[in-house]
């Protein structure tokens, strides 16, 4: 297969690379090398390559800068999507769309199935929720994979800020009343390529299984590095203040995986416990 990742440095896209690169013909491309935005410069690229799959990995995901900056988040998430969507389907290649839990509003209290309907809080949610109607919309046969509370080697995220505090701190503060699934990138990496060559189309819910508060995610990750003399404190969404609104239970249950026999995702512990044992050196001496 040929696959075009867009967006390929990347948190995601680093780590799906990185997973498919011996075993397919891989071009990726960085949001430098490539803009989804530029439409004819993105369209010459996959009428050369003629790519049998695109995985747009490319995102705008500052959930709470999104709130100041709603056009750029929309350009990106929702227009770049449609863009890559479309240009996808000329050249016959499948397209990939990462979208995410926060399209709901946490109302629920058990876990979010795809059939259950999207009612985005925040401009973030809101933008790939039209990024998923509008990849739909342009290419039929589309794949939309939607994942939760990301972390992995690769880019920022949750861990690496805990590990960043946990150096220059005794106390972490964190919000305990928000409830989600963590989610390991090499999993969804394993688990997209699953389904790319399973040729599956629609929409899947993709995250690790189980779920948890961003309070106890942390406690785990001091716990399972044994680092000593840090304190990880419960407080409420109230006493953290964000620019967005986020849901306070946005946990993903992949149904759909489940019901067709394709669900690889692991429990949200076990992959946790393989990352941070896996990177322990790197993740301990890593600094920001």
């Amino acid at each position: 297969m040929k696959i075009v990742i867009l967006g390929g440095k990347g948190q995601l896209g680093t780590e799906i690379y990185e997973y498919l690169k011996d075993k397919e013909e891989i071009y990726s491309f960085s949001h430098q090398e490539l803009d989804i935005l530029n439409y004819d410069l993105l369209e010459k690229k996959l009428q050369e390559i003629k790519p049998d799959v695109v995985i747009n990995c490319s995102a705008y995901t500052k959930v709470d800068k999104a709130e100041e900056e709603k056009d750029e988040c929309i350009k990106v998430n929702t227009i770049g999507a449609k863009y890559v969507s479309f240009l996808a389907y000329k050249v016959g290649a499948k397209i990939v769309y990462f979208s995410t839990d926060y399209i709901f509003d946490g109302e629920k209290s058990t876990p979010y199935t795809e059939f259950d309907d999207p009612n985005p809080l925040s401009v973030y949610g809101l933008s790939k929720l039209y990024g998923e109607k509008l990849t739909i919309e342009h290419n039929p046969n589309h794949l939309i994979l939607r994942i939760s509370w990301l972390y992995g080697i690769y880019g920022r995220n949750f861990v690496k800020t805990i590990l960043n505090l946990a150096r220059e701190r005794k106390k972490l503060t964190i919000v305990n009343d928000q409830k989600g699934s963590p989610t390991y990138t090499l999993d969804v990496a394993k688990q997209v390529y699953e389904l790319i060559k399973k040729d599956k189309v629609g929409i899947y819910h993709s995250s690790n299984q189980g779920e948890t508060t961003w309070y106890d995610f942390a406690k785990r990750i001091i716990e399972i590095l044994k680092i000593k003399d840090v304190e990880v404190l419960p407080i409420k969404t109230e006493e953290y203040p964000s620019i967005a609104k986020r849901p306070k239970y946005s946990v993903l249950d992949n149904f759909l995986l489940k019901l067709e026999g394709i669900n690889i995702m692991r429990d949200w512990e076990i992959a946790l416990e393989d990352f941070l044992n896996t990177y322990k050196d790197i993740l301990l001496g890593e600094k920001e």
